[in-house]
């Protein structure tokens, strides 16, 4: 006999767990008609059928339950190769690939590789950045090894852990006529530089006083925008939005031309500090708290992502 190919096993293997030519070729981007023929063509290379095709719902036959369990062993088989051959040459580079969205890459991630790199001066880092979206899928195709996120509800195939917790405040122009009924709620500066990722002692607003405003969102698909607008609308008023941006520090710096007011990570003026032109506000609402996290690919065991994750738990509090 002939090879068989991984391609067609796999397509096999899916018209055995779906029952139907129809819905496995669904499910694989493929014809109907292309996938019944190229299982006649491999039925007839093994010399017996697999699949019964006068029953209903479709049936498997007695010889193809036989090649069904050599095709599952070659699946695995070749899966364990994969996962030897990554980790021989992740381990023969001792690389690290790191990816995170751009606040991250632009202020939390460099001092805290540069100081991982001072210990382990062994291992390379390579350094990406990435939508939270985007970070999810490369992770979980291996191609870069660990990362920070918000994101909540992560796949089960990634592993992580909780750094810190931050806080989400809305960043007003200064001259806006709303900072005079907020006098004296405005976060100090003292507040903002502590360190206090909570700002428990901090005032609160009520956010339903920016009814009226013009604001700058993130777009779709940015943890933020999602805050933002549940927190406008449990105030009762669906938010006035004049512009939306890709990225947190352009809406911040939009902000501080007058332009708009926009939720921000009350961690800014910490990495770049005070502006003179920005009021900052602490939200009554529980939405302006969330969790970053380090989030690490199932698919990478090396020394060097260990150590990268070892070193992340001791400076928790970054």
């Amino acid at each position: 006999m002939e090879a068989v190919e991984f391609r067609e096993m796999e397509l096999i293997l899916a018209v055995s767990e779906e029952r139907s030519f129809t819905r496995a070729a669904e499910k694989n981007y493929i014809s109907q008609p292309a996938l019944s023929k190229i299982v006649r063509r491999v039925e007839k290379n093994l010399g017996a059928a697999v699949f019964d095709r006068g029953s209903s719902p479709l049936r498997v036959t007695h010889e193809g339950e036989r090649f069904l369990g050599f095709f599952r062993q070659m699946q695995a088989l070749r899966h364990d190769l994969e996962n030897y051959c990554g980790e021989l040459r992740r381990r023969g580079k001792n690389s690290l690939t790191v990816g995170a969205p751009a606040f991250f890459c632009a202020y939390v991630l460099p001092p805290l590789l540069s100081a991982f790199r001072a210990e382990r001066s062994d291992f390379a880092v390579k350094l990406i950045e990435t939508s939270d979206a985007e970070l999810r899928e490369l992770l979980c195709a291996g191609v870069i090894d660990a990362g920070l996120t918000v994101e909540e509800a992560l796949p089960t195939e990634l592993d992580s852990f909780v750094l810190k917790t931050e806080s989400i405040v809305l960043a007003v122009p200064r001259g806006n006529p709303v900072n005079e009924k907020l006098r004296g709620m405005e976060l100090s500066e003292d507040a903002l530089l502590s360190g206090d990722p909570d700002l428990i002692d901090a005032p609160r607003v009520s956010m339903k006083e920016f009814a009226n405003e013009r604001f700058l969102f993130l777009k779709e698909g940015n943890d933020i925008r999602s805050r933002g607008l549940r927190i406008c609308r449990d105030a009762g008023f669906e938010p006035q939005i004049v512009m939306e941006l890709a990225q947190l520090l352009t809406a911040y710096h939009l902000a501080e031309s007058g332009l708009g007011v926009t939720f921000a990570r009350a961690s800014i003026p910490y990495y770049a500090g005070i502006s003179p032109d920005l009021c900052l506000y602490a939200i009554d609402h529980p939405d302006t708290h969330r969790q970053i996290r380090a989030v690490f690919s199932g698919k990478s065991h090396s020394s060097a992502l260990s150590a990268f994750a070892d070193f992340l738990e001791k400076r928790a509090s970054f």
